[in-house]
């Protein structure tokens, strides 16, 4: 069975709107704790996403980050959002990431988004603008 990455299901812009150096102990490696805070569309409702991603050197190069966020739409529903992803060559300065995020909603609207990984490309630029694009993977 081959499974494609379908539509484009929705765009975000925003903004870095904190972010931090973590060390878990004297010796630990450095994690960077960014906080998002973007509006858009996902699945033609208008929504507001406020996201914290921590990240860390991968041994070969390259970043891994991991985060936890909320989505809330224009009525009032949310969806709870847990995703990873990995940094890659991108083409200029920044981060750029690649990864997979997975909801959890009540939201009737929003409700497809439970059964699905949801492919995302984040872009930072060096002056904390954020640009996020994802698609639902079939």
């Amino acid at each position: 069975m081959i499974t494609t990455i379908g539509d484009m299901i929705g765009e975000l812009t925003g903004k870095v709107v904190g972010q931090r150096i973590i060390r878990r102990h004297h010796t630990g490696e450095l994690k960077i704790e960014r906080t998002i805070e973007s509006k858009g569309k996902i699945l033609g409702n208008d929504v507001a996403f406020i996201a914290t991603i921590k990240s860390w050197e991968r041994p070969q190069g390259g970043m891994y980050a991991g985060g936890n966020g909320v989505l809330m739409t224009m009525k009032g529903e949310k969806v709870i959002l847990h995703g990873s992803g990995i940094s890659v060559a991108g083409k200029g300065p920044g981060l750029n990431m690649r990864g997979a995020r997975y909801a959890q909603t009540a939201s009737p609207d929003l409700s497809r988004l439970n059964n699905t990984a949801l492919v995302f490309e984040l872009e930072i630029l060096p002056d904390g603008t954020v640009h996020d694009k994802w698609w639902e993977w079939k």
